[in-house]
């Protein structure tokens, strides 16, 4: 499973160097939800959300990046 992070407006996911690139497979992969999390949440003016991305089922679930964080913690 991969952590990614996906503009919903662009369709494009996180990549190196804070750019944006339409192939998931070359974004970033964050590895932990939390972090992915604190990623979208220093970007407020887009409307991104974290993706967990499956290989075996091949399948995605977005997540609100509030959503990402452990509540008994913060």
């Amino acid at each position: 499973m991969k952590v990614l992070l996906r503009d919903e407006n662009a369709r494009l996911y996180y990549g190196a160097d804070d750019r944006w690139v339409a192939d998931p497979n070359v974004a970033i992969d964050f590895q932990v939800l939390e972090r992915a999390g604190q990623k979208a949440l220093e970007r407020p003016a887009q409307t991104l959300v974290v993706v967990l991305k499956y290989e075996n089922p091949e399948c995605e679930l977005a997540l609100n990046p509030i959503f990402c964080f452990n509540r008994s913690k913060t």
